[in-house]
């Protein structure tokens, strides 16, 4: 695998052209230089220290703190990708139209004030209920992570949901690969402004 196929793989979806060939000048060797590891063996390095650093994690810190820190890690993730730039404001319903528009019929479902919310694939055809992780850093792995991981995604939820709709909003994980299910699945409840 080279380095291009390795950034394509390891999901780094939501960059830009630019961060991506800067990312990419992080995995090349200066000239005339010591060889380094090959992408395959850094890539099973990360894999295994995103384990321990879980686990690690877990043992350190109280559930609240895990699930502020996953929670703001995935907002930062949702404002660094393409989607986070200045969108117009939808509707409830105009959201979830465009959702299942882009990721499949029944992404979404509105009911009355609640959004019932499930990833289904990513943009490169991976798919959920293939097993797949749609969070590119962990699509495949490591086996074993902890469920905190998933926090991350609550993050991003929220922020995408409340950037599209212009109001707050509370999130609710309903299920996970990650934590044993067959499903990504989330409950977004609008909430009234004060």
């Amino acid at each position: 695998m080279d380095r291009n196929q390795f950034i394509h793989a390891c999901g780094l979806l939501g960059l830009g052209a630019s961060s991506l060939r800067s990312l990419k000048t992080l995995f090349d060797a200066p000239e005339n230089s010591a060889p380094v590891s090959s992408c395959e063996a850094r890539q099973a390095s990360t894999m295994k220290w995103i384990k321990r650093f879980f686990d690690i994690f877990d043992q350190h810190l109280d559930q609240p703190a895990r699930r502020s820190i996953l929670e703001a890690c995935g907002k930062e993730c949702y404002f660094g990708s393409q989607h986070g730039k200045n969108q117009p404001h939808l509707s409830p319903a105009d959201f979830v139209g465009k959702l299942n528009n882009h990721l499949g019929e029944e992404a979404a479902v509105l009911e009355g004030n609640v959004i019932y919310f499930r990833y289904i694939k990513n943009p490169s055809g991976l798919r959920v209920s293939d097993g797949y992780c749609l969070c590119p850093m962990v699509e495949t792995g490591p086996e074993g992570l902890s469920g905190t991981y998933c926090y991350c995604s609550v993050g991003y939820v929220r922020e995408m949901f409340r950037t599209a709709l212009g109001t707050p909003v509370s999130v609710e994980l309903l299920e996970s690969l990650k934590r044993g299910g067959k499903q990504c699945r989330f409950k977004i409840a609008l909430e009234k402004e004060s």
